[in-house]
């Protein structure tokens, strides 16, 4: 159970997915109270950040010197303005995280239950809010830390128009264009891939810290499960989303005529990722992360005979 195979990984995606589907209105509801929640969040967080700014003896006038030196900042400055919104945008993505991670408490209970409630959500919200949220914000600076830190160095060497020749792509050197993209998108699944059981941790009772030390090592020890996991939903991502692509392309030429078709499907694939894949998402890491600490006296044999799983997974 523990080593990963094409069935084993195929099996994993279709059970998720399947009780996903059948907690859907639990999960419709959950994602929606959070949603709105997350949303207040946001707004008090703003109003902390920027009501000082406002309120206080020339902090109005300052704020629009600021907000009109933006466009030397774009020019002349651009790792300047990249570095103030990483580390702006840190206290703003708290929230969804949070949210986030407490729909991996949802998914505990359905792999240890087959069931749950949407008020289940708001109870993990509400008792790991601040372990979530301090587990968010370890994950988005470890997918975007290093990315940043190699941008300023790389800057400091060599100075800002590094960042046109790396990521425009200017003259003859275009060629760094799609291979910035390719790293970029190797260390995105690498790097997201590695923090798939932070959230799960986080919900069995370990700290932020040991979370994060948790989910590294099991994504390099299970290294073809978990990336297998991973891989499967990112797939299955890119297989909902791809003919948006392929719609649009006649988009540019008839316009009106596929239109319709584009707008119809993008809605249906929203729902389907909000509602069912994202569900789907965390009882399948959930359920890989509880297999992979489970110890084998706790898996016992299913009633199919080419079949076995943890004795704590219902129904499977």
């Amino acid at each position: 159970m523990k080593k990963a195979s094409f069935q084993t990984i195929v099996e994993d995606l279709k059970i998720s997915i399947r009780f996903a589907l059948r907690n859907v209105i639990s999960y419709v509801l959950a994602i929606i109270g959070v949603f709105l929640v997350t949303i207040i969040l946001i707004g008090i967080v703003a109003a902390f950040i920027f009501i000082p700014i406002v309120i206080s003896p020339g902090g109005l006038q300052a704020f629009t010197i600021w907000a009109e030196s933006l466009e030397s900042w774009f020019t002349t400055g651009g790792i300047t303005i990249a570095t103030g919104i990483f580390l702006i945008a840190l206290p703003f993505v708290a929230p969804f995280f949070v949210a986030s991670g407490a729909l991996f408490g949802m998914s505990r209970e359905i792999v240890e239950s087959e069931g749950t409630s949407a008020e289940g959500v708001f109870t993990w919200y509400r008792k790991k809010f601040f372990s979530l949220a301090g587990g968010g914000i370890m994950l988005f600076l470890f997918i975007l830390g290093p990315v940043m830190i190699v941008i300023l160095a790389a800057v400091t060497l060599f100075g800002e128009q590094i960042l046109n020749v790396a990521f425009i792509g200017v003259g003859s050197s275009n060629i760094m264009n799609p291979l910035i993209s390719v790293l970029g998108i190797v260390w995105f699944v690498l790097s997201t891939g590695l923090m798939t059981m932070l959230f799960p941790a986080i919900i069995d009772g370990y700290s932020v810290v040991e979370a994060t030390k948790k989910s590294i090592q099991m994504g390099i020890k299970y290294f073809d499960r978990v990336f297998g996991t991973w891989l499967s939903y990112i797939l299955l991502i890119v297989v909902l989303a791809s003919p948006l692509f392929i719609m649009a392309i006649p988009f540019f030429t008839t316009q009106i005529l596929a239109l319709v078709p584009l707008g119809i499907y993008a809605v249906i694939m929203s729902l389907l990722l909000a509602f069912v894949v994202l569900p789907a998402l965390s009882i399948g890491l959930t359920r890989v992360y509880m297999i992979l600490t489970a110890d084998d006296d706790d898996l016992i044999p299913m009633n199919s005979e080419d079949e076995v799983g943890p004795s704590f997974i219902g129904g499977l």
